[in-house]
């Protein structure tokens, strides 16, 4: 094979690698994200579910740890101090012998010990205090489900939003094209003699605004397109495209108290109802500070130095009760139960509000989907109405029968009657996932 050749080869090689980089780093040339593929990977990438996971984790860990306290707990300590010198004492001996010289401290002493603590009253404090973390743990569960379940219904609305951006932008394409097929045909018909100056300029005015009205389209849908990017943590430089059609939805029905129903497992009504449960914990902890702390304990005590005075032990070993009472505290137990009282109360009115405002959402969000529907039902013979009006009227135009300014109405009733459409589309897609929520699902269902 001669240079020219081997040239030719690594450029041609070199452009496949090219491509299959961009191909892998933008994914611009991929299969078109779907409304399902966006919903996964909202929920799968989202920080604030990474976030809710690692709090309930933790919930997890303290509900533990507070469970863990009812067993004894075992302490062992050692002393070891340096005096410079022994401590000695002289006792004078019998009948006249030289005095007995002692030590009563060595210049160093070593002693540890090993102590065995089981609370017995405080058993009450701790066991309420295991069931106020097992609550707790339990409302941080449900943060999670709501995590999750704001993160796959945030990505619908945002693929959503991105949607009706990229389809009003096709149609404000479509737009300038008729609009400046009209400008042209207005320029034939000038030149003839069949038009006048007057609406020549009207033609070219309604092509100048429908290129500013697809500039705007343009740009919301690059800022719907970068707030879905966001919702489902593309990569930054990934191109996303989306696809051409949405699901067909499923009619879930209109049966409002069944939907209020359903709602009463939403995690924002369980929290609710684990916090009450929890003010009420926080009560009897309140009032278990008033009663007195008793602990039997085991003591092993072990000198590990030189043994000094009369002699003594190296292991001493006992067992006992230890009593512990705050007899006056200024009165800061009490206030700290009239706290949790209140505290109680507020959880229990909240509570209260939350299953008004779950059933309120699942009205709101069920009325609107079947206004939604009705929308939809009208814009679908909107749009035929107008396509139709408009052919019909391009045709009158060219007779002579029909201005400049009606064929420009005719036109822009027609470029907004297909907007309304793709705008009732995505209105009724978005109420749907709406009322999903409202009713208690946890993600969206095609």
């Amino acid at each position: 094979m001669d240079q020219m050749s081997i040239g030719s080869e690594s450029k041609r090689l070199w452009a496949v690698l090219c491509l299959s980089a961009a191909l892998g780093s933008t994914g611009a040339l991929g299969a078109p994200l779907s409304l399902k593929d966006a919903i996964d990977r909202g929920l799968n990438r989202s920080p604030n579910v990474s976030r809710a996971e690692a709090e309930y984790q933790a919930a997890v860990e303290r509900k533990r740890g507070a469970w863990s306290n009812i067993g004894p707990k075992v302490t062992a300590t050692y002393n070891e101090a340096r005096f410079g010198e022994q401590q000695t004492a002289a006792l004078p001996g019998a009948n006249g012998a030289e005095p007995t010289s002692f030590v009563i401290r060595d210049d160093v002493t070593k002693n540890g010990s090993l102590t065995v603590t089981q609370p017995i009253t405080g058993l009450y404090g701790i066991i309420e205090f295991g069931r106020y973390n097992s609550l707790a743990s339990e409302q941080s569960g449900e943060g999670l489900k709501k995590a999750r379940s704001d993160a796959a219904y945030g990505a619908a609305e945002a693929y959503l939003q991105a949607y009706q951006a990229q389809e009003q932008q096709v149609i404000s394409e479509a737009s300038i094209a008729a609009a400046r097929s009209a400008f042209q045909d207005a320029q034939a018909l000038q030149r003839v003699g069949r038009l006048n100056q007057g609406d020549l300029l009207k033609f070219q005015l309604a092509l100048s605004q429908s290129e500013a009205r697809a500039a705007q389209a343009r740009a919301a849908k690059q800022i719907s397109l970068a707030g879905l990017m966001m919702a489902i943590q593309a990569a930054p430089g990934e191109q996303i495209e989306l696809e051409k059609e949405l699901p067909k939805p499923t009619d879930p029905g209109a049966d409002i108290e069944q939907g209020v129903e359903k709602a009463k497992g939403r995690p924002e009504l369980r929290q609710a109802e684990l916090q009450a449960e929890i003010a009420t914990y926080s009560k009897k902890l309140a009032y278990a500070k008033l009663i007195p702390s008793v602990n039997a304990f085991y003591k092993h005590d072990r000198n590990f130095g030189e043994l000094t005075g009369f002699g003594g032990e190296k292991d001493t070993k006992y067992v006992g009760l230890s009593v512990q009472w705050d007899i006056w505290n200024n009165g800061s137990s009490i206030f700290e139960i009239r706290e949790a009282v209140a505290l109680s109360g507020q959880a229990q009115a909240a509570l209260t509000s939350a299953r008004d405002a779950i059933r309120l959402d699942v009205i709101q969000a069920n009325e609107n989907y079947m206004a939604a529907k009705e929308s939809m039902v009208l814009a679908t013979s909107a749009v035929a109405q107008a396509e139709e009006a408009y052919r019909i009227d391009q045709t009158r135009f060219k007779n002579g029968q029909l201005s400049a300014t009606d064929l420009i109405q005719s036109e822009t009733a027609k470029s907004n009657a297909q907007g309304q459409l793709v705008a009732a589309q995505t209105q009724l897609m978005t109420w749907l996932f709406r009322l999903q929520k409202a009713t208690g699902l946890n993600q969206p269902t095609l």
